[in-house]
C-alpha cells in the first residue's frame, strides 16, 4: 500500500500534520499564558483598591486576614478557595 504512494506525497502529509501539531500546541501555551497575564493584571487591579479601602475603610481594617483574601479574591474574579 506504502508502495504506491509517491515520496514526496507522503513527506508532504507529514510536514502538513507536524504544522497542525506545533500550532495547536503553540495556541494552547499562548492561550494559557495570555489567561495568567489577565488574573495577574486583575489581581493588581484589585490590590490597589484594597489599599484604597484600608486607608478609608474603617470596617476593612477589622476584618480578618481570611476576610480580606475573600475581599482580594471576589474583587479580582479569582476563586475563593485560595484563601482556605
Amino acid at each position: 500500500m506504502w508502495a504506491l504512494i509517491p515520496n514526496w506525497l507522503k513527506i508532504a502529509a507529514v510536514t502538513i500534520a507536524g504544522a497542525a501539531v506545533l500550532s495547536i500546541a503553540s495556541f494552547q501555551i499562548g492561550k494559557r499564558e495570555g489567561r495568567s497575564a489577565t488574573q495577574i493584571e486583575a489581581a493588581k487591579e484589585a490590590l490597589d483598591r484594597i489599599n484604597n479601602l484600608e486607608k478609608n475603610n474603617a470596617s476593612f481594617r477589622n476584618l480578618t486576614d481570611r476576610g480580606r483574601c475573600l475581599v482580594f479574591m471576589r474583587d479580582s474574579g479569582l476563586p475563593d478557595s485560595a484563601c482556605d
